[in-house]
């Protein structure tokens, strides 16, 4: 037996992939691969596997760590475009338990980060842009039989438009010739677009659409510390705290009208907190070390059943069994300044931990509800990121360029800083 339009309220529910939503968080396919990318700005960092809270000596200090301002000292404009290609995984077709997992392509490319520094005898002052996130994806799936149960979920069409701009300033307090402390103050600007169409028959049978439409505003923060043990050496921690949005998650089933509903949801962006380490062994090479804690959890506290308000029995059991863990990312790089050249060579890797909203709970073979999030909504692997770059550095001009290279996502970044 298929479910169709007179049961298409259940057929919905039984397509409930994932989604990285924050604060609460719907169980609906088009947001099942949200990524998020807390590495620092700027094509150096980046060529670094993103280890930079140690050593932040340029002008992504402003948002890295501020406290790394004081490292400046002249008057700075930067720089930097981002070109970023996503392969977004998700559950396409099959049947359970062997449901088919693919990737879906889609590219994202933007003025990432412009940063003006100005430098004083003790204090130090940034304006900075950053393109916080930029994520899009797009992807179809087929109907999927689940196991005897004789349901079916229908076939879908996703899309999902992310974008935070964040608006900040910075400064830095030179304490004494080891230590520095910084914060910065962000005014962030959210746009959410994404949308799940089910079909019953086929494309000319629509039967239910669920949006996400978010606008918002929003201030968020961090603070920063940077202490140079000596002169080879040097210790960077971090804490960014980062707000959530106010957001819509409407249901249209189009010939149940009763059952259509509306309601308002908190897209919070996870805090961070990392510590970071610089050495020096001599006058050319300098290697990096970051551990970052990143607060995935805050993504989906709690999951919402996205398909009733309020949530059936088991629809709340359901979203009660899933959740997202909390990550620690693990960041090296190296850069290398050849000798009387003004070239530098970089490269690095860091580990990005699985952060996709998972179903933990049991796996009734009578309960299509059960297999349909358990199909939907699997485990998913960590990631490992490797960069390679370059840079050229004269007098008042330096150029770099970096790129990061992993399975669910590829970075090519272009960045310049011109020193008055």
């Amino acid at each position: 037996m298929k479910l169709i339009k007179s049961t298409c309220v259940l057929a919905a529910a039984l397509t409930a992939p994932g989604m990285a939503l924050a604060g609460e968080l719907p169980n609906n396919e088009s947001m099942s691969g949200l990524q998020f990318n807390f590495s620092p700005p700027g094509a150096r960092s980046l060529a670094m596997g993103g280890a930079f809270l140690g050593r932040a000596d340029d002008a992504t200090a402003a948002f890295a760590n501020p406290a790394g301002l004081t490292n400046l000292f002249s008057p700075e404009i930067s720089a930097e475009v981002r070109f970023n290609s996503y392969d977004t995984p998700y559950t396409s077709g099959g049947s359970y338990p062997g449901v088919t997992r693919d990737r879906a392509s889609d590219n994202a490319n933007n003025l990432s980060y412009l940063s003006f520094v100005y430098p004083g005898e003790k204090w130090v002052f940034a304006a900075f842009r950053q393109e916080f996130m930029d994520f899009k994806s797009s992807f179809e799936t087929d109907e999927i039989p689940l196991a005897d149960t004789g349901f079916t979920a229908f076939s879908t069409d996703n899309n999902v438009d992310v974008n935070i701009v964040n608006y900040g300033f910075s400064t830095a307090l030179r304490v004494n010739e080891r230590f520095s402390l910084g914060a910065s103050f962000s005014y962030f600007d959210y746009k959410l677009d994404a949308s799940t169409l089910r079909y019953g028959l086929g494309p000319s049978d629509p039967v239910n659409e669920q949006l996400q439409r978010g606008r918002d505003n929003s201030w968020g923060w961090s603070i920063g510390a940077l202490f140079n043990a000596t002169d080879r050496f040097s210790i960077g921690l971090v804490y960014r705290a980062t707000p959530d949005f106010s957001t819509e998650h409407s249901q249209d089933a189009f010939e149940f009208p009763e059952i259509n509903f509306t309601r308002d949801f908190d897209f919070e962006v996870p805090d961070v907190y990392g510590i970071g380490f610089s050495f020096q062994p001599n006058d050319n090479l300098t290697l990096n070390l970051d551990v970052m804690r990143v607060n995935y959890s805050d993504l989906a506290s709690p999951v919402f059943w996205a398909f009733s308000d309020p949530a059936s029995a088991n629809g709340q059991e359901i979203v009660d069994e899933m959740s997202i863990d909390n990550g620690t990312e693990i960041h090296f790089g190296a850069e290398y300044v050849m000798k009387n050249k003004p070239i530098a060579l970089r490269a690095g890797v860091w580990h990005d931990p699985d952060h996709a909203l998972t179903y933990y709970g049991p796996t009734d073979a009578s309960d299509a509800e059960q297999l349909a999030n358990a199909a939907f909504f699997p485990a998913q692997d960590s990631q490992t990121h490797w960069s390679v770059g370059f840079g050229f550095f004269f007098e008042h001009f330096q150029m770099d360029f970096g790129a990061d290279f992993s399975k669910n996502q590829d970075t090519v970044s272009v960045s310049g800083v011109y020193r008055f």
